[in-house]
């Protein structure tokens, strides 16, 4: 019962966290249209009283679209995840742009934490359940005995291309969370930061990735 109201909970807040970080990731592409740089005409609105330009409005309008799509549709297993997806990765842009981590102390512990939280729930977890199934697993593709049967969205799916069992059954996809994408994302970004400050080269930037691949 919590779990069937806490999914469309984190649904709508996808939604519009998503939405947020499609904005910020076309915005600066859309920039570069020589069209629609008037703006708006004097209003007392919300949100609407600085006149944004006419471009940056439809952007907006595209990215909620693309959001509103994918929430209507997105037990569509044939295409939905494409939207998905996208949404996906422009929130983790979003978040890695907008979340900065301190200090290299700070990512470690960091890093560290997720490390021993991923082994607890992936490996031991099944263990101490009932089905054998791991935690993390199930609750990310959803648990078999929701009356819902809805997944969470906090991750990226792909489809399976081979004729694996698990592909043929109920699992036709492979997922990535979000978790995996982000936190080792804000340590190289955080490197990115440090190169920018003592002017290296990017030297720690590009040793943060080729370790972290």
């Amino acid at each position: 019962m919590i779990f069937s109201f806490s999914v469309y909970v984190i649904i709508g807040i996808f939604c519009l966290a998503a939405s947020i970080g499609l904005y910020s990731c076309l915005s600066p592409f859309v920039r570069r249209f020589p069209l629609g740089k008037c703006r708006i005409p004097d209003n007392n609105l919300p949100y609407f009283h600085k006149r944004p330009q006419v471009r940056m409005l439809v952007l907006a309008v595209f990215c909620i679209s693309v959001s509103v799509v994918w929430g209507i549709f997105r037990n569509e297993d044939q295409w939905a995840w494409v939207l998905q997806d996208a949404l996906g990765i422009a929130f983790c842009l979003y978040m890695l742009k907008t979340i900065r981590l301190p200090t290299f102390k700070g990512c470690t512990l960091l890093l560290l934490v997720l490390f021993v939280y991923d082994v607890f729930f992936v490996f031991i977890t099944p263990f101490l359940t009932k089905t054998g199934e791991s935690i993390m697993v199930e609750v990310a593709a959803g648990p078999s005995d929701s009356a819902t049967h809805e997944k969470l969205p906090m991750v990226l799916k792909v489809p399976r291309l081979n004729s694996s069992p698990l592909a043929l059954c109920d699992r036709p996809f492979s997922l990535l969370g979000f978790g995996d994408i982000l936190v080792p994302g804000l340590l190289v970004a955080y490197c990115h930061r440090f190169d920018i400050q003592v002017q290296s080269s990017r030297v720690y930037f590009v040793a943060c990735t080729i370790e972290i691949f």
